[in-house]
């Protein structure tokens, strides 16, 4: 993001963001906390400061209580460069063609997620694994937010809670801090707002994004264990690993399911259709919408 984009992003976690005694941060506050004066803050605000030292940006993430994983991202952001200068000129979509072909070589269940964790495709071992059924896709295109993951994962309409468990909470809590880390430079965006309405209609994620924003724990995740009693397939024990892939658009998330028994590994051998693991388009991706009637 360039730095007009930037300050638009931190007036945006501003507003978001309390203070240590959960008071909603005010420009002068804020002003003090990162020892700047309230004319400096606005100018980082407008995009107008261009240079932007470490103990600033590091006094801004204290204060707006970033767990590690948003941090990364707050200080990609703060190198003031457009994803188009960042990474090689490469067809985004020619990438993402890309990406559907060889998710159909897996021989395990497979999802493709954006920045906002909008499901951009999924072969058919994830389908199956998680009981998605052709009649769930046709409704998922039809209401707002209906092909993203943290939206599936939280609605009662898709009956995730009843696959997962009394695992469910754990994955909810790391799902969020994962959708917190891969968002956070696209808060100030139209989208991302359109989006954040729509999951706080939820009561259960309305309280779980605002506790992780204040209490969860600051770790790095670079794999997640899956164990727990599947209702049709059993005992399932398999890890999720996370591929990033860079685009002018934007990252793109693969995330691969590995089977770490015998038993879950005869699973997913039965999840694919007549040995095929083919790839199944959701969310648009690059470009977002906002349905109308949800601004």
């Amino acid at each position: 993001m360039n730095l007009a984009e930037f300050g638009t992003l931190i007036k945006t976690l501003r507003r978001s963001s309390v203070d240590q005694w959960g008071n909603p941060w005010t420009r002068e506050n804020l002003s003090r906390a990162v020892h700047l004066s309230p004319d400096q803050l606005g100018r980082l605000e407008r995009g107008d400061r261009k240079y932007l030292d470490t103990q600033t940006l590091m006094l801004l993430a204290d204060s707006f209580n970033l767990t590690n994983l948003e941090r990364k991202e707050f200080l990609y952001a703060a190198l003031g460069l457009p994803d188009e200068e960042l990474f090689l000129h490469t067809d985004c979509n020619a990438q993402l063609n890309g990406l559907l072909e060889e998710m159909e070589y897996f021989q395990v269940p497979a999802m493709l997620i954006d920045a906002y964790a909008d499901i951009v495709a999924a072969n058919t071992s994830t389908l199956n694994l998680f009981m998605i059924t052709p009649e769930m896709l046709t409704y998922t295109r039809k209401i707002p937010a209906g092909q993203n993951l943290i939206y599936l994962l939280y609605s009662p309409s898709f009956g995730t809670r009843e696959i997962l468990g009394n695992f469910w909470r754990k994955i909810a809590t790391i799902e969020i801090l994962l959708f917190r880390r891969s968002t956070l430079r696209y808060r100030h965006t139209a989208y991302f707002r359109y989006l954040l309405k729509i999951l706080l209609r939820i009561k259960q994620f309305d309280i779980d994004w605002y506790f992780c924003q204040r209490y969860a724990d600051r770790y790095d995740l670079t794999y997640v264990h899956f164990l727990y009693e599947h209702p049709q397939y059993g005992l399932l024990s398999y890890l999720a690993t996370e591929t990033i892939v860079n685009t002018t658009r934007g990252e793109l998330y693969l995330l691969i399911y590995n089977p770490v028994d015998k038993a879950t590994a005869s699973v997913f051998e039965n999840l694919k259709e007549n040995s095929e693991n083919k790839a199944y388009r959701f969310a648009g991706w690059p470009e977002k919408k906002v349905l109308s009637g949800y601004e």
